[in-house]
């Protein structure tokens, strides 16, 4: 389990390095390209959702075949995802800029932000089509247990990033500073870089041959399965991202949204660096799982699965209190604007009281995931999300003029309904009977 989980740490860094150096320079740029970052990763991120549906179905799939020896369907299945990914993001890349007057309106977004996010959503929708299948060939590398193949690729997406930020962005290293657009643009290049790394390490490694591609015969009846799991993981997804987006445009309507969505962006990246080895853990979750699952071992995978998310859970508990106690000198670190800094600081405040909580939920969330059991993740996020946490919202942040506090405070509510829930039903056992039979399109 270390030895899995370690590289995929070095993942979750990379990500999170990336994530911040954006927010970073962003905020060299001024409060307003600062804001346009955090929104628009809230929008790329309900953009990413068909990800979700493919990328959990990858796990399970693929994790599932190779615990009970099939290497030739695990194979055949990577190649189905690889082939989806390529026309679900073209797909969906097209239908967001052809749709990006409405998205901006649907969201409230302000005249003064509109400039710089415009920049960034089109550079993201740019990159689609070649992140979703960078990602998923990732999730295939993890499904396979060749961890640090991903990783080589990330730590050169990584330093690209890195370069092009403090080069097209500011104008270090002698280069010319094209401000918001370098670091848009920087970020499209960085995919397509990493998706070329990462199909030369697939043909080198074997992952990636003729036979991967099976035939239509094959896949139409594989497919089913890998939307019976991936169509509730994304439809999960979809209303968690849409419930934030909704949670954003409630924050647009309070006085001062501008500092406010600024130190959203910076604070949830502070709080991201103490959650991103919980993200690799989550991961090897999923592989773990859907191996002991397809090996037989349902017993065994109960008793893992409630250690390991009790573990996490106290694991957690010190950092968390870390983090609340320094919030404000931990946020004034990616933000020179006393404003901006103060909202961090308070989304901060409430986000460390539930983080224990969240990391037990993600663990067993990632337990359902390796057996296919999505269908119950998403009950409980579209539950927690929409009659819990944005009822909530517009009670304690509009209706009782608690403002920024009240939305905070609705969404601590929502996360611990939602471990409540979840214990609930792991105990339950029901989710042990979701996974892929060894006859399935063996």
């Amino acid at each position: 389990m270390f030895l899995l989980t370690l590289p995929q740490m070095g993942l979750m860094l990379c990500h999170l390095v990336i994530s911040m150096t954006d927010v970073w320079t962003a905020g060299k740029l001024g409060a307003n390209v600062q804001a346009a970052t955090g929104v628009v990763t809230q929008i790329f991120a309900l953009l990413m959702l068909i990800t979700s549906l493919i990328a959990s179905g990858c796990l399970s799939t693929l994790s599932q075949s190779l615990g009970a020896g099939l290497p030739l369907r695990a194979n055949r299945y990577a190649g189905l995802i690889i082939m989806l990914s390529a026309a679900m993001g073209t797909a969906v890349a097209l239908a967001a800029l052809l749709f990006a007057p409405f998205i901006f309106t649907a969201m409230r977004v302000s005249d003064e932000l509109r400039p710089a996010l415009s920049v960034f959503f089109t550079a993201y929708c740019c990159q689609l089509p070649f992140y979703y299948v960078l990602i998923m060939v990732n999730s295939i590398f993890r499904a396979y247990k060749k961890v640090l193949l991903p990783l080589f690729t990330l730590l050169l997406m990584t330093s690209a990033n890195l370069l092009g930020d403090l080069g097209f962005g500011l104008g270090f290293l002698g280069l010319p500073a094209f401000g918001a657009s370098g670091i848009a643009w920087t970020t499209f290049a960085c995919s397509l870089l990493g998706l070329a790394a990462n199909l030369a390490l697939a043909r080198r490694y074997g992952l990636l041959h003729r036979k991967t591609f099976a035939p239509w015969k094959w896949n139409r009846r594989a497919m089913p399965y890998l939307f019976r799991v991936g169509m509730p993981a994304a439809a999960g997804q979809l209303i968690m991202q849409t419930g934030s987006l909704v949670t954003l445009a409630i924050i647009g309507l309070l006085p001062e949204s501008t500092n406010i969505l600024a130190g959203m962006s910076v604070g949830s990246r502070v709080q991201a660096i103490l959650m991103f080895p919980l993200g690799a853990l989550n991961m090897s979750m999923v592989i773990f799982s859907g191996y002991l699952l397809g090996g037989g071992r349902q017993d065994g995978l109960y008793v893992f699965g409630r250690r390991m998310a009790a573990l996490t859970g106290l694991v957690l508990v010190a950092p968390s209190l870390l983090l609340w106690l320094l919030r404000t000198p931990a946020a004034g670190l990616f933000s020179d604007e006393p404003a901006v800094t103060e909202q961090a600081s308070l989304f901060l405040l409430f986000a460390c009281l539930t983080i224990p909580l969240t990391g037990m939920t993600g663990m067993l969330n990632a337990v359902f995931s390796g057996a296919g059991a999505t269908s119950l993740s998403c009950r409980v996020g579209a539950v927690t999300c929409w009659a819990v946490g944005i009822p909530l919202s517009l009670c304690l942040g509009i209706g009782l003029g608690y403002g920024a506090s009240g939305v905070y405070a609705a969404s601590t509510m929502g996360q611990t309904f939602a471990f409540l829930w979840t214990i609930r039903l792991f105990r339950r056992k029901k989710w042990l009977e979701y996974g892929l039979r060894k006859r399935h399109t063996a």
